[in-house]
């Protein structure tokens, strides 16, 4: 009886070890499809700032956080498939990247030198961390890059939660996109597939992008 106990055992953990190398392979697998999926997307400079920082390469795709890669590629394909091409203009950034990227750019932007005061009267020079910098970000231009366009884009990651996206900045930066839950790097089940839940179109337009140029 001992014995026997013994083999059960055995043949539980094997199982679940097998079990949770399967796992392991069908999440490294998703991780490499969400990563080439966003390289075969069109990529190019955005144009806000002074010059073409290129944070759109190989690299900057490759840099970003897996989980979230995985997440925005889901979430892009499906856009894709109901609304049209979406572009995208920035990736993960070096800190030599970042500091590029805000030269020119209006408004705030984190990696911009600005200078704060101590409660002991000194004056010293900071500079934040963009989400970009920590791969957690992505700069995406749908279809022609319109208003209507944008605001499309962002209703769509509302309507259809289960991709695990959001647009934390509104109209302040429509292209910016971050995991639903920013700290959050595990790998969200919307993820490690494409989702069961058919996509919710956005109500303001149901087909954006056409192949003639806009004048």
């Amino acid at each position: 009886m001992r014995a026997r106990k013994l083999a059960l055992i055995v043949v539980v953990s094997y199982a679940t070890t097998c079990s949770g190398t399967l796992a392991q392979i069908q999440s490294i697998q998703a991780e490499y499809r969400g990563i080439q999926f966003l390289k075969s997307l069109p990529r190019e400079w955005s144009g806000t700032s002074d010059h073409d920082c290129r944070t759109y390469e190989d690299k900057n795709i490759e840099n970003l956080s897996k989980s979230f890669a995985n997440s925005a590629a889901q979430f892009l394909k499906a856009f894709v498939a109901t609304h049209g091409a979406v572009t995208i203009t920035s990736a993960h950034r070096s800190i030599e990247e970042q500091e590029c990227v805000c030269v020119g750019e209006k408004g705030p932007c984190a990696g911009r030198p600005y200078i704060k005061r101590t409660k002991k009267g000194k004056h010293i020079v900071l500079r934040s961390v963009s989400h970009h910098q920590l791969g957690i970000a992505l700069d995406v231009r749908p279809g022609t890059g319109s208003e209507y366009e944008f605001i499309c884009l962002q209703e769509f990651a509302q309507l259809n939660p289960q991709f695990g996206v959001r647009f934390p900045f509104g109209k302040r930066d429509y292209p910016h996109m971050e995991p639903a839950t920013p700290r959050t790097l595990a790998i969200r089940p919307a993820a490690l597939g494409a989702s069961r839940m058919p996509p919710t179109p956005c109500k303001m337009l149901k087909i954006m992008l056409t192949d003639e140029p806009v004048d």
